[in-house]
């Protein structure tokens, strides 16, 4: 019933039709990186200049510094951000591939029924045309073209890399720099694993300062994603980084051609990331989904239009599921959206302090093993269920323990009391259903070459 309701309402206010404000901007670029985590960005003090693009593209704008995604999944994350709702009330999680029901009004649904031509490009195949990732975009192009995916990780790795994203999407661009309205979705995936680099880069990270220490990583994990018979964490950490490197010179590269066509000129950029990922952080190598902590759950977040508070840096934590309220309030303000949950920045893009941003949440797992979380700007308390732990808090000082490596749960009782009421309070208010996903034989060749599936 509440499934008919809300599509009824979606249908209705569908007929009336978005009004675009005068001024919404007429071009917006909404450009994500797979797998990036904030605290491996030179924008969010780095060492490595990893993201010197978009430290500079971001000078411009208002970035958020604790922006947290709703699940470290791709579909999941996507789902969130499309729909504007937590994982727990869609029902959509745990998988990497999925498919968003067709009852939502989607973000770029929202953009193409608001007179905008709205273009994709995506470089992960589990937002493949075949899960409905394509709806509500005029033109959604796929690196690997759609077709079969190598069943080797190294080979599936050719078809993604951001040369590959750039070689359709400059096309695609060029052809609609004319048209009155853009929504144009970028996605790239270099920083996700196995770290290779594009044919012919060379990695600038290799011995220089931060090129230390002896860890060695597992001999199962090494197996998987091993690259030039290496076992040290340091070579694959400085993989990691190269491939955010070139992630950012690619997007300056689309950026400087979108430039040349007259595309930023009444522009609003849109950055963030899917999810972050785990560099044998918490015992988890090479991989974002199981666990809850920061080192997937913390990623990017920036805007940048003329006329913003340039150079502003919002420490309140914000949430992905965000972003829909937001770019509604900047396109089409007034109009309502049924079941959105998430809260509009727009405030925050104008220069204004919002008090009422004090909390983020968070889900991850993998069954039997399930997380939730909550956080502030210093403490973050995580809430385990299942598996062969049992149900587990954890209670977590950010500012003292930025890689939540000490519980301090015992130690601190009364935020312990305060974090788990606002996360029960949270649980309550979301109503929570399962949507069953399948996946076909040609979906599983390509997680297991990203290494979702084993």
């Amino acid at each position: 019933m509440r499934r008919l309701l809300l599509l009824l309402a979606t249908l209705l206010l569908a007929a009336c039709g978005p009004k675009v404000a005068e001024d919404a901007p007429r071009h917006i670029f909404f450009i994500t990186v797979d797998t990036l985590r904030a605290d491996h960005m030179s924008l969010y003090g780095y060492p490595r200049q990893t993201s010197p693009e978009l430290d500079r593209l971001a000078a411009g704008g208002v970035v958020f510094d604790r922006a947290i995604t709703q699940w470290p999944k791709t579909g999941t994350s996507f789902a969130s951000m499309f729909t504007g709702q937590y994982p727990q009330t869609t029902g959509l999680t745990h998988r990497a591939a999925m498919r968003v029901p067709e009852e939502y009004l989607t973000l770029p649904e929202l953009f193409q029924e608001s007179g905008y031509t709205t273009l994709g490009v995506v470089s992960n195949a589990v937002l493949a045309a075949k899960f409905g990732w394509n709806d509500g975009f005029d033109e959604f192009e796929e690196t690997w073209g759609g077709g079969d995916f190598p069943e080797e990780a190294h080979a599936f790795r050719r078809l993604i890399h951001a040369p590959r994203v750039n070689e359709l999407a400059i096309p695609l661009l060029e052809k609609h720099s004319k048209d009155d309205r853009l929504f144009v979705w970028l996605h790239y995936t270099d920083p996700h694993a196995p770290y290779m680099l594009p044919d012919g880069m060379a990695n600038p990270f290799l011995d220089d300062a931060l090129f230390q220490g002896d860890t060695v990583v597992p001999r199962k994990v090494a197996r998987g994603y091993k690259l030039g018979g290496r076992d040290d964490l340091k070579y694959y950490v400085a993989q990691y980084d190269a491939n955010v490197l070139v992630a950012d010179t690619y997007i300056r590269k689309v950026l400087d051609r979108a430039r040349e066509l007259g595309l930023l000129d009444d522009s609003l950029i849109v950055f963030t990331a899917d999810h972050g990922e785990s560099l044998g952080e918490h015992g988890s190598w090479f991989e974002h989904g199981p666990l809850p902590y920061n080192t997937t759950a913390h990623v990017p977040l920036f805007f940048v239009r003329n006329g913003l508070p340039a150079g502003s840096r919002i420490g309140r934590p914000v949430e992905l599921i965000d972003l829909y309220p937001t770019l509604r309030d900047l396109v089409v303000p007034g109009y309502e959206v049924p079941g959105l949950e998430g809260r509009s920045l727009a405030g925050f893009l104008r220069g204004k302090d919002s008090p009422d941003f004090r909390l983020a949440f968070s889900e991850a797992g993998e069954k039997p093993r399930y997380f939730r979380s909550v956080q502030d700007g210093t403490w973050k308390l995580v809430l385990g269920v299942g598996g062969r732990r049992g149900d587990r808090m954890e209670l977590y000082n950010l500012v003292s323990d930025p890689r939540e490596t000490r519980d301090v749960a015992t130690a601190n009782p009364e935020e312990l009391r305060r974090l788990r009421g606002e996360l029960m309070r949270w649980v309550k208010n979301r109503p929570g259903r399962h949507a069953g996903q399948e996946e076909d034989e040609e979906t599983l060749k390509a997680l297991r070459a990203l290494g979702y599936a084993n």
